[in-house]
């Protein structure tokens, strides 16, 4: 495939070369409520861009994409 990485892998004793195809998966990237106004509240408790606890703003990357989706459901409608 055009454009795709390859690696070429030689045996020892100088043997010939072959070509390997490399499949590079992308991932899809996360979810997010950010709208990059990162500024809290007067109480440092809440993000007034994205309207998420500094908890949540913490734990976002390792939360489970259930927990992510009943935040961001939880935030509809919510504007800085």
């Amino acid at each position: 495939m055009a454009g795709q990485p390859q690696l070429e892998i030689r045996h020892k004793g100088g043997g010939r070369r072959r070509p390997v195809q490399l499949h590079v998966m992308a991932r899809a990237p996360m979810e997010s409520p950010c709208v990059n106004i990162c500024k809290l509240d007067k109480a440092g408790r809440i993000c007034t861009g994205c309207g998420r606890t500094t908890d949540e703003i913490r734990r976002w990357a390792g939360m489970s994409k259930a927990q992510r989706r009943a935040i961001m459901e939880r935030l509809k409608g919510f504007s800085s």
